[in-house]
């Protein structure tokens, strides 16, 4: 495999740092009030406001949001989607020539779009009295975007890569993971998993699944080389 489809690879194992992120941001919280990873929000990580307790703005998901270190969330929003815009252009070469490998790199540019909506408009002012209306409006938005496209993209490449079994089994757990996360987001009281909880289900196995995609093509591109190396020995 080419230089440019590792590099690909690697930029989709990079977005591990969506974790590392979360877990230095959430941990910048107050000890008095702690981040919560079943009942915030993830986009609470990048709340610029110190709102503190939602429950007095009447908000539909009720939890404390003041976070100190949200610019280096909101920061890693935008990396997020143009490490995974930047991915699919690299991989461009494993896609087959036809109309769905070809809306891969389509859909990633929708992904990234949604994700600098979010990281740019953060989240919750739509949650209080004369709050910012278009973060109200555009944060929804990036987020849904993010969603819907990366739910896509996991669908079509286990139909274009079904042959390689293990694979599109995991990528297809993945998927079915998202349905049941959005069905919890929905449902009343988030079916007892609290709502950030229900939302991680529904946004991280798009999130998983990049990173296991780059180790995957990584490992192929590793084994593909030593074959080489020996022919030629």
């Amino acid at each position: 495999m080419s230089a440019r489809v590792r590099t690909g690879a690697g930029l989709l194992v990079l977005t591990v740092t969506y974790y590392i992120a979360e877990l230095v941001v959430g941990g910048r919280w107050s000890a008095a009030h702690p981040y919560s990873w079943a009942d915030n929000m993830i986009s609470d990580l990048g709340v610029p406001e110190c709102f503190g307790d939602m429950a007095r703005y009447g908000a539909a998901t009720p939890r404390y949001i003041c976070s100190p270190w949200h610019a280096l969330m909101s920061a890693e929003f935008v990396l997020l989607g143009v490490l995974v815009f930047a991915a699919a252009l690299l991989l461009v070469p494993l896609l087959p020539k036809t109309v769905a490998g070809q809306s891969i790199p389509v859909l990633a540019a929708i992904n990234c779009v949604g994700m600098v909506l979010v990281g740019v408009f953060p989240g919750s002012a739509g949650e209080v009295p004369g709050g910012n209306q278009l973060r109200a409006v555009l944060h929804p938005a990036g987020a849904y975007l993010e969603l819907l496209s990366g739910l896509a993209i996991m669908i079509i490449v286990a139909r274009l890569f079904r042959v390689h079994s293990r694979y599109a089994a995991t990528t297809l757990v993945l998927i079915a993971v998202t349905a049941f996360g959005m069905v919890a987001s929905l449902a009343p009281n988030h079916l007892g998993l609290g709502a950030g909880a229900a939302e991680r289900l529904a946004i991280d196995p798009f999130v998983v699944w990049r990173i296991v995609t780059g180790v995957v093509v990584l490992v192929a591109s590793g084994s593909a080389t030593s074959r080489r190396n020996g022919l030629s020995a």
